[in-house]
């Protein structure tokens, strides 16, 4: 009987505790299955098959085309360029965004404008911006090698050409991290500042003392999304350097080699293994970060 009771009172603390919790995550787990987790079951089953006969029938062939990655030089050149792209972009747009939040950060009058203004990259179509930029880093009449003096072909030169896509993504993707981090640094108790002042200490020391190790939560998880997002690069090479452009195979990432090798070889095989790389590759510099992050995130 005393069994039974304890059963019905776990049965109701489920239904008034749990169950409306459950009921309102459901919809977002449905989802995030669809679009997620069953595309990237099928990525994986595709990877050991060949798709024959217009993808109706599959051919299993186990891990042959993982075998065809690491014989392939140009799979080779493209994870390299994704490294270097996320080396460059990582640091350059966590460091700007900071700089821009802490601009931001300031009460003063019509803030809220310049705030909407810099955010305004993050929600302009990727086609729209890259024709700005080409026209910016034109080696004939482009604004930027104008007020340089020179005559760069930033966008057909192979030593350039990485430099000039970063600035680029950066510029497109810094409005997101900006409103994140100011979000984070509004978050900060001014007690700590008024405390720091009775202290004697400057703009500089309460920087150092107070504002970045307060914030270091939110810096690692711009880091976390940065470094997905930098690993994940396609539309910029798309649409700022193009597929047929003669510098591509310097800043082809594996994102685009899966594009070229889905869509226009028809090999969604190769490209699925590809993608699975990718997809480990990520995992495993996420879990890297969460480790070396409790040498410098700071948690109140």
């Amino acid at each position: 009987m005393h069994q039974l009771e304890q059963k019905k009172k776990k049965i109701s603390r489920f239904r008034n505790n749990y169950l409306p919790a459950y009921l309102l995550v459901a919809p977002t787990v449905l989802l995030v299955s669809f679009f997620y987790v069953i595309p990237v079951i099928i990525s994986i089953l595709l990877s050991f098959v060949k798709s024959e006969s217009f993808g109706l029938t599959n051919k299993w062939v186990g891990l042959e085309n993982y075998r065809r990655l690491v014989e392939d030089k140009q799979f080779w050149g493209d994870l390299w360029n994704t490294f270097h792209y996320v080396i460059l972009f990582v640091p350059s747009v966590l460091v700007a965004s900071t700089i821009l939040a802490l601009l931001l950060n300031q009460k003063i009058k019509g803030i809220s404008i310049f705030r909407t203004i810099y955010f305004l990259p993050q929600i302009t179509l990727p086609a729209a911006t890259a024709l700005v930029w080409v026209v910016l880093f034109n080696k004939d009449y482009g604004l930027i090698n104008h007020l340089l003096g020179t005559d760069i072909g930033w966008l057909s030169d192979s030593r350039t050409v990485m430099l000039a896509f970063v600035t680029t993504s950066v510029w497109g993707s810094i409005g997101l991290k900006m409103v994140i981090i100011l979000a984070g640094l509004q978050g900060i108790p001014t007690s700590l500042y008024e405390a720091g002042s009775l202290e004697g200490a400057n703009a500089m020391q309460k920087f150092w003392h107070i504002t970045l190790p307060l914030l270091t939560p939110t810096l690692f998880f711009v880091a976390i999304i940065s470094v997905i997002e930098g690993t994940q690069v396609f539309d910029g090479i798309l649409f700022l350097v193009g597929k047929n452009s003669i510098v591509l195979d310097d800043v082809r990432s594996l994102v685009f080699s899966y594009y070229i090798n889905t869509y226009t070889m028809d090999d969604p095989n190769y490209g699925s293994a590809i993608i699975d790389v990718l997809l480990v590759i990520n995992l495993i510099l996420t879990a890297v970060q969460f480790r070396l992050s409790k040498k410098w995130v700071f948690y109140e």
